[in-house]
């Protein structure tokens, strides 16, 4: 019997080290290959999925199976089935099959891995896994500010300059859940400055679309800060409108401007050409994948619109948008159901993660999708770092 007592706890503290391994592999080298390298988000990712998956079938009383299926049944995990169904669909008439069925397919197990992988982690956050996402963010803004000095005399030219870029997006994005780590274990301070030095990063290496969608998501969290649900249902509303009523803007605008407009405007022009003529593939969409392929083909202009809302609208149609704006909505108010001191930080990533594909910084590209499967992942961290329970004080020596 002691052999065996000595067996599981070897086996667990073993578990316990793949798990802490498989967490600084995501969430502190891969920030930092990021800025050298945007390829180490498509190697390391699996890597430390692989080494955290591993973790959870060793510790197997503390995963949670059971949870994954009974969240796919939830009306948030409904709706991300019917729009995958629905992107799958359109493979049927898409004009490009053979490049958007392998994207699809990245995309769809991308996001379907991050389920087992958030029930293999433990129910409870120790601090010394809880404190590697704070860690992984600092390192690698520090890392950015070093490595933008470098090339500042002429970043435009620079390769490494478009990992930068990516690693400065994936930075702000990861910024959410490591501050709402730190901040759930009451490192107020810690978390002030983790943010500043982030955000110095993002300036030192000039991500316009990443710094406003970050804006915006400060906005939200300082609204979620006084009421959580409220502020949840009402952007939640914005953001399903936005889906829904988003090709009213070239509709009305676009005939009225030039050929020589600036070129937010002249992509409205694009987009309202391509309404009058698209007829029923306003209803189906063009396919999965059509305005990404466009955009490699040469078939659409680079002035055309880069938003997730363009992308929607013409890969999937009212339909796909219909599901967007569902998913969009039920994303807020599970968002806004958590904790209060957790949902804060939820909303402000979730629309750092909207503001993102509006503005269009980051829509439906691979790295983009790995990145936000690594959020979901951190979330998840972070949210069980949050006991609900306070400690009890200790009794007082009568004397």
């Amino acid at each position: 019997m002691t052999n065996n007592n000595v067996a599981d706890k070897a086996a667990a503290e073993a578990a316990n080290l793949l798990l802490r391994l498989g967490l600084a592999v995501a969430f502190v080298l891969t920030p930092l290959a990021l800025l050298v390298s945007q390829r180490s988000i498509f190697i390391l990712t699996p890597i430390a999925g692989a080494l955290t998956f591993a973790a959870g079938l060793v510790l197997a009383p503390r995963m949670r199976m059971r949870d994954v299926f009974a969240f796919v049944a939830t009306p948030v995990g409904l709706s991300a089935l019917f729009l995958a169904f629905w992107a799958l669909s359109s493979l049927l008439w898409t004009p490009f099959p053979a490049e958007a069925a392998p994207r699809l397919f990245k995309t769809l197990s991308t996001f379907l891995c991050v389920l087992p992988i958030a029930a293999a982690l433990p129910a409870r956050s120790k601090a010394a896994n809880l404190y590697l996402l704070p860690l992984g963010v600092a390192m690698a803004a520090f890392g950015a500010i070093f490595l933008s000095a470098r090339l500042s005399s002429d970043p435009e030219d620079s390769e490494n300059y478009d990992s930068m870029i990516r690693a400065a997006e994936f930075m702000l994005l990861l910024l959410w859940p490591a501050v709402a780590a730190t901040a759930l274990r009451n490192r107020l301070t810690l978390s002030t400055g983790l943010a500043i030095v982030v955000l110095a990063s993002a300036i030192a290496i000039r991500v316009p679309a990443a710094l406003a969608a970050s804006a915006t998501a400060a906005l939200a969290f300082t609204a979620a800060s006084a009421n959580p649900r409220k502020a949840g249902r009402w952007i939640g509303a914005a953001g399903a409108v936005s889906f829904i009523f988003a090709p009213a803007a070239p509709l009305l605008l676009g005939p009225l401007v030039g050929e020589n407009a600036f070129a937010p405007l002249l992509s409205l022009k694009i987009w309202n050409g391509m309404i009058v003529n698209d007829g029923l593939r306003m209803i189906t969409g063009h396919g999965f994948n059509f305005v990404g392929s466009g955009f490699w083909r040469g078939y659409l202009p680079s002035q055309a619109p880069h938003s997730i809302l363009f992308e929607t609208w013409t890969d999937l149609g009212l339909i796909g948008a219909l599901a967007g704006a569902a998913l969009t909505y039920l994303a807020y108010d599970l968002a806004a159901n958590q904790s209060a001191r957790l949902a804060p930080f939820c909303l402000g990533g979730l629309t750092y993660v909207t503001a993102m594909g509006v503005f269009g910084g980051a829509t439906v590209q691979l790295w983009w999708i790995t990145a936000l499967a690594l959020a979901l992942a951190a979330f998840a961290l972070a949210a069980r770092g949050d006991f609900k329970t306070a400690r009890p004080t200790a009794p007082t020596r009568i004397a």
